[in-house]
């Protein structure tokens, strides 16, 4: 058995954009999955990208939430649950007045964790740009493909 207290989860704050949390890691499940949580401010979602080595499956928890999978576009309530087979493009939005929450699962692990707190570290660092995203992603078998919806 695994089990992660959510007050002791790892924090990653990306200030202004999104605090992330990293609920599980795949060295907790023998690599079988990762699961994560975002607060997401209002405006905010990452550009289009795919993950080439793992299925994603999100659950939309709190707030108002614009999702795109595969080029079709929809409004996601809190409840929805929205499932993303590998090499798909997709993106998120929250689209409300005030914060929303997320969570979501890759399976299998891959190298998520270690992605989110790369970009992190580039975000301290003061390098984080598109550019810095692009390299990053890459690196951990991602591809950003476009813009933010």
């Amino acid at each position: 058995m695994t089990h992660s207290a959510y007050s002791d989860c790892e924090v990653l704050d990306f200030p202004g954009a999104i605090t992330l949390r990293i609920l599980l890691s795949g060295d907790q499940t023998g690599g079988a999955l990762e699961v994560f949580e975002d607060i997401v401010q209002p405006g905010i979602g990452p550009g289009r990208h795919i993950h080439h080595h793992q299925d994603e499956t999100f659950f939309f928890l709190e707030g108002e939430f614009e999702f795109e999978i595969a080029g079709e576009r929809s409004r996601v309530a809190p409840g929805d649950v929205a499932f993303i087979p590998r090499s798909t493009e997709h993106a998120f939005k929250n689209v409300g007045a005030s914060p929303g929450r997320l969570r979501y699962v890759f399976s299998p692990a891959y190298r998520m964790e270690s992605m989110f707190r790369a970009l992190h570290a580039s975000l301290q660092d003061g390098a984080l740009d598109a550019d810095a995203m692009a390299r990053i992603a890459s690196q951990h078998g991602q591809e950003f493909t476009g813009p933010p919806l």
